[in-house]
């Protein structure tokens, strides 16, 4: 008759507090609101009256923008529940500012692979 070895596993211990800050999204969505309000100032809806948009500056912004988003994601330790909180709230606030969709799609499959 073979020995069988009963195993137990350990129940996993989460702490209230390690689940509270894994569903805290307050900074990514405080990053995502300022983003969103930089990308409304370098595409507004309404071209700017005067002298047209240098597309050397313009890019330069995307850049920054690019770097600020890539630096963010690591200096902040971003679960999938925070990153889509962060990519949701940049889609919503750009939505709620009157752009097209098109112009948000191609903002957030710029962004998302940042994170």
């Amino acid at each position: 008759m073979a020995w069988i070895r009963q195993t137990t596993i350990p129940e996993p211990n989460y702490s209230d507090d390690m689940i509270r800050e894994w569903f805290d999204a307050g900074e990514a969505v405080a990053f995502a609101r300022g983003i969103a309000r930089d990308i409304d100032r370098l595409h507004p809806r309404t071209p700017p009256k005067g002298k047209p948009t240098s597309v050397k500056k313009d890019r330069k912004k995307l850049d920054s923008l690019v770097l600020r988003t890539r630096t963010f994601a690591q200096q902040h330790k971003l679960n999938v529940y925070k990153k889509a909180k962060l990519l949701n709230t940049i889609k919503w606030e750009l939505r709620d500012s009157g752009h097209e969709e098109t112009l948000i799609n191609e903002i957030l499959a710029l962004l998302t692979p940042l994170l």
